[in-house]
């Protein structure tokens, strides 16, 4: 099996800046990327979303626009999913057809790794919080039925339900960092033929968390503020090779992590239940 490279990068929020995000530097940091991509020897880039922070539909037309072109100068194909930000003010078909890419939920085979890029309802508001539309789930069970290779499930939002202790924008509203229905989705993961590594961005930070024996990685931002003070100018390098992932993330918050790529989907026992008082 060759070694696969993709570079990741998420959270871009291209626009105004923000008490936590550096929106204006957001171009800047993503030619450099696509630059130090170019110069590289990767297979393809994936794109988490939340290309952007949204204004008003003719403005995020307009920053979308500047990603899209941005991501045009890459030497390798792109990949893309969306996020709250990117469908607050347009649809999920209006960022379609500004990158003339699918974003929609989708398989499809990346060097040597099996890649399902979930793209449920991603519209959240403080009201609402986050929650799947009808069909959301039964798409996610039959795109991970189709294949028992090891499989890398790439979503906006995490999907593992992880503690948001001492996140800056999550740790008072876990309901905004992951679905309502995460129970049913960590179900669907666990029930599947694939082993999994599940990927996401959303969270603005680096974690993993391993829930019935299935890895899940978050990404931080690439311009985000809250940990460092500066941009962390964080982007992803994911490489498979054998029976093994590497996954190292470049900016101001370095991370690298070493993951078994199972051929084989692991079964964990059921936890114990309530101990007797």
């Amino acid at each position: 099996m060759a070694t696969t490279r993709i570079a990741v990068v998420c959270d871009i929020h291209h626009g105004q800046d923000t008490a936590t995000k550096r929106g204006s530097m957001a171009l800047p940091l993503l030619e450099r990327f696509v630059a130090e991509t170019n110069a590289g020897s990767f297979d393809a880039v994936i794109d988490l979303g939340d290309r952007i922070s949204d204004e008003d539909p003719e403005r995020d037309r307009l920053l979308q626009s500047d990603v899209a072109m941005c991501f045009g100068r890459l030497a390798v194909a792109h990949h893309h999913l969306s996020g709250n930000h990117d469908v607050a003010c347009l649809t999920l078909a209006d960022n379609e057809a500004i990158f003339d890419l699918p974003s929609d939920s989708r398989s499809l085979i990346i060097g040597d790794i099996r890649c399902v890029f979930w793209q449920p309802d991603v519209r959240l508001t403080r009201a609402r919080g986050l929650h799947l539309a009808d069909g959301d789930l039964a798409r996610l069970e039959a795109l991970l039925a189709e294949d028992e290779r090891p499989t890398l499930l790439l979503s906006h939002v995490p999907l593992s339900g992880h503690a948001q202790t001492g996140n800056y924008y999550f740790e008072a509203n876990p309901g905004h960092a992951t679905y309502a229905e995460v129970a049913e989705i960590r179900k669907a993961i666990a029930d599947a033929p694939c082993p999994i590594v599940a990927l996401a961005g959303h969270v603005h930070w680096n974690t993993l968390t391993t829930v019935d024996g299935t890895p899940h990685v978050t990404l931080q931002s690439l311009t985000e503020t809250f940990i460092s003070g500066q941009p962390a100018e964080s982007f992803g390098v994911l490489e498979v090779e054998a029976d093994q992932l590497r996954w190292v993330v470049q900016g101001r918050e370095p991370l690298s992590l070493t993951l078994p790529w199972r051929r084989a989907k692991p079964r964990w026992r059921p936890p114990l239940p309530t101990f007797a008082a």
